[in-house]
């Protein structure tokens, strides 16, 4: 059993100011994920298109889009964090 194994998942509505930043750091460890599901949980500004750029780079990095509504709120996340673990599924 190989215990380095891990995911990683992250919700993220208008975070371009930081998402690069958080990229950066995940991407620059020694232990890399098997999967990373990023949620963009209705993304007004550029967190898709940057979580995009970086996907095409790593496949590691699952990018799922959900559409714009709503507000910012703990809901929002939990709905976008149970998107991503439904990606996980199997895995």
């Amino acid at each position: 059993m190989n215990l380095n194994n891990y995911m990683l998942i992250t919700a993220a509505k208008n975070e371009e100011e930081y998402i690069d930043k958080t990229l950066i750091s995940v991407t620059a460890q020694t232990v890399l994920p098997d999967k990373w599901v990023i949620v963009s949980d209705g993304s007004t500004d550029a967190t898709a298109n940057i979580i995009g750029r970086w996907a095409e780079k790593h496949a590691f990095i699952d990018l799922v889009s959900l559409p714009p509504g709503g507000s910012r709120s703990f809901g929002s996340k939990v709905k976008a964090l149970q998107k991503a673990v439904q990606r996980l599924e199997g895995l």
